[in-house]
């Protein structure tokens, strides 16, 4: 299954998307950046990120598959559970996961996972189809081929040596004519150039608007999926207790076996006062609710499961 194909379309329409039992991948648009030493603008973009603690299924990705995969929603969780144990089986041996578009994973010395965005890739549908363009600094100073020669009028020495060369006023007149008509045909030449300037800029938006446009073709449907919404674990909440252990790997090893199960909502909780690892079935934030799942899970998973309130 191209579980990346899908990842990628998600976040063309969402800010995150949560990868159930791995991670989730994180957008955030990032406006436009000019590069004064390259002289390169860079379009708005969204700058992708990977939060491993978010694991809790919100249904998006699953959701997807099943519309595109024309399935029932289960067997789409069961795929995309197939998927993650493949996975962290790679991240296990050492591998890189390359995600095509996103980017790539991989484990460091603390087995924590690292991710490497892709820079050759963006997300942000407002920006389909900009690139990087070089940014040529506009000079609105002209210099002048030569320096024009002063006169001081208020100088009688200077009007003694024009009197005595036979000049008179009319000269002086044309003069002062030619030096407005070059500061008129300069101030014409700056206005010429600040409306080609607008006229360049009203173009560029309107292409954004047709690129903007053309992304729903650009991007294969996947029908429509429900809004994002993310919650957030109160302070206070019930957890259903499946078990608790003194040795982390052993919690570790169960919550696995819990996920083979179908349980995706188990959790490993932070260790209590006597150091004690407990594995949480799910979590609910109704009292009532959380009873009616304890009465379920010792019906049908664990019957020595209890209710604990943290």
């Amino acid at each position: 299954m191209q579980l990346t194909k899908h990842i990628n379309y998600l976040l063309f329409r969402y800010d995150c998307v949560t990868v159930p039992g791995f991670g989730a991948f994180l957008g955030t648009p990032i406006p436009a950046e000019l590069d004064i030493d390259n002289e390169i603008i860079y379009p708005p973009t969204k700058q992708i990120s990977f939060n491993e603690q978010l694991q809790s299924n919100d249904g998006l990705l699953a959701n997807s598959i099943s519309v595109e995969q024309q399935t029932s929603y289960e067997q789409a969780v069961r795929l995309v559970h197939k998927e993650v144990v493949r996975w962290k089986s790679k991240l296990h041996d050492g591998k890189i996961i390359e995600l095509d578009r996103i980017g790539k994973l991989h484990l460091n010395a603390e087995k924590n996972v690292v991710f490497v965005p892709t820079k050759d890739y963006n997300h942000l549908a407002e920006s389909f189809g900009l690139h990087p363009i070089q940014a040529e600094k506009i000079d609105r100073t002209k210099v002048l081929k030569s320096t024009p020669k002063i006169i001081d009028f208020n100088n009688d020495r200077s009007q003694n040596q024009l009197d005595s060369q036979g000049t008179n006023s009319k000269p002086l007149r044309h003069v002062a004519a030619a030096a407005a008509a070059v500061v008129i045909g300069y101030a014409g030449f700056m206005a010429y150039g600040d409306y080609t300037q607008d006229q360049q800029i009203a173009q560029e938006i309107q292409l954004r608007q047709e690129a903007k446009q053309e992304i729903q073709q650009a991007v294969f449907d996947l029908g429509e999926l429900p809004n994002l919404s993310i919650q957030t674990i109160p302070q206070v909440a019930y957890h259903i207790i499946g078990g608790a252990f003194s040795v982390e790997s052993n919690a570790d090893r169960y919550l696995t076996q819990l996920y083979q199960k179908g349980f995706f909502s188990a959790q490993k909780l932070a260790p209590n006062s006597y150091g004690l690892h407990m594995v949480a079935l799910g979590s609910r934030v109704d009292r009532s609710e959380a009873i009616d799942f304890l009465r379920q899970v010792q019906r049908t998973e664990v019957a020595d499961a209890w209710l604990l309130k943290r």
